[in-house]
């Protein structure tokens, strides 16, 4: 049995995942008082990521290797499934966490019985902090991103009230949705909420279960302190057309499930469709080789 499970999934992740887990390692150094295990699944890469697995070194460590790509949010779940903590830690393997990061969210979420789950800062290569904090998407978020008045007025309350770029990142404070790249929760609260559900093939998830734990009475809190570094969309990257139809994908679910209206549903399908195709042909011009 372990107290905190830390869960990473791979994918073509060989040149990310050792030097994440040695920054787990050099956060938890010194830390006794928190028993973790590590558990990481491989979606069947197609690179050397399960051989670099297999000669990882960590005090407690299961490592699982999928036949198939069963997409992300299967395979949180199956790392659930395998894990004993009390507190469960979503990690991506393309992060390194920094001093005292894991211990000061572990504590925090242990000590707050309100809190459902709590996220770090992130933070670019460059030491920049991401926008990582954001509000549940609608319609006219949607519309707004459309017509790029959220690029536009990013700081607007109103226009870019999806991506939240006008959130104070130098304050704690309880946010609706944080980006799951770090994300930490408390298991009875992961069991609560019927773990990640896996209509979402690998976006989306996090904003779905981060809805689940509020509408459950729990609040999710952003500790500006704790600090990750997140060399964020390095999966993403790998495979951008599958990526980008899989995002539009889950964001039809995502709204099927939670806002459901067959007007304005098929208004976004259209959308979605109409920006795939742009998104993908300049894609393919400008950065395929």
């Amino acid at each position: 049995m372990a107290e905190l499970s830390i869960i990473i999934i791979t994918w073509n992740n060989e040149n990310e995942i050792v030097s994440c887990v040695e920054s787990i390692k050099k956060s938890l150094a010194g830390k006794e008082n928190i028993d973790a295990e590590l558990i990481i699944i491989d979606n069947n890469s197609s690179d050397n990521t399960f051989k670099v697995l297999e000669n990882i070194d960590f005090p407690k460590l299961q490592v699982y290797k999928n036949e198939i790509n069963t997409g992300f949010t299967k395979a949180v779940n199956q790392g659930i499934k395998y894990s004993s903590g009390k507190v469960i830690f979503l990690l991506n393997p393309d992060t390194q966490l920094m001093e005292n990061s894991i211990s000061e969210m572990y504590c925090f979420l242990t000590k707050n019985q309100d809190y459902g789950a709590c996220a770090p800062r992130l933070l670019n290569e460059d030491g920049k902090t991401q926008y990582s904090i954001r509000n549940f998407p609608d319609y006219l978020s949607m519309y707004f991103e459309f017509t790029q008045l959220s690029c536009l007025f990013s700081k607007s309350y109103f226009f870019g009230k999806w991506k939240m770029e006008y959130f104070d990142y130098e304050q704690d404070a309880d946010v609706p949705q944080p980006m799951a790249a770090a994300l930490m929760i408390k298991r009875g609260v992961f069991e609560k909420v019927n773990f990640m559900d896996d209509r979402f093939i690998m976006f989306f998830n996090d904003v779905d279960l981060c809805k689940n734990i509020i509408e459950n009475g729990y609040k999710i809190r952003y500790i500006k302190d704790t600090k990750i570094i997140h060399k964020k969309g390095v999966s993403i990257f790998k495979d951008r057309v599958r990526m980008i139809k899989t995002w539009n994908h889950d964001c039809i679910e995502y709204f099927k499930k939670h806002k459901n209206n067959f007007l304005l549903l098929t208004w976004l399908r259209v959308s979605l469709k109409i920006t795939e195709i742009i998104r993908i042909i300049y894609y393919k011009l400008f950065y395929e080789k």
